[in-house]
């Protein structure tokens, strides 16, 4: 799927958090369900802190273990940039910038158009 970018995005964190597969990490908090961005969980571990798609986490108590390699890396985003997604995941695309195709990252679904 291609989307044109409608909205400039200039939040992407500076220091995504990386995890992978079987990493245990503490459960901080969950978004709102009802909000914006429902279905992730801010989990901390050792020098590292984000936001987690819950679909990938096993929650144990205070304790959450991830069940795949995730990476948090947002793109920035220019108006009219053309973005190819590789999927589509709470509000949030995952994909590439046709004039940056080697970098993969997160897109605010709500900053694009489906072309």
């Amino acid at each position: 799927m291609r989307y044109k970018v409608i909205k400039e995005y200039n939040d992407a964190p500076q220091d995504p958090i990386d995890v992978v597969k079987d990493e245990i990490l503490e459960f901080v908090e969950e978004s709102d369900p009802d909000g914006d961005w429902p279905n992730w969980i801010y989990c901390r571990g050792k020098n590292k802190g984000g936001w987690i798609p819950k679909q990938i986490l096993e929650i144990d108590g205070t304790n959450v273990i991830s069940c795949e390699n995730y990476t948090a890396k947002e793109h920035n985003l220019i108006k009219d940039e053309i973005l190819v997604s590789e999927k589509e995941l709470n509000g949030w695309v995952w994909g590439r910038k046709e004039s940056a195709p080697d970098i993969l990252g997160w897109a605010p679904l709500n900053h694009l158009q489906k072309l």
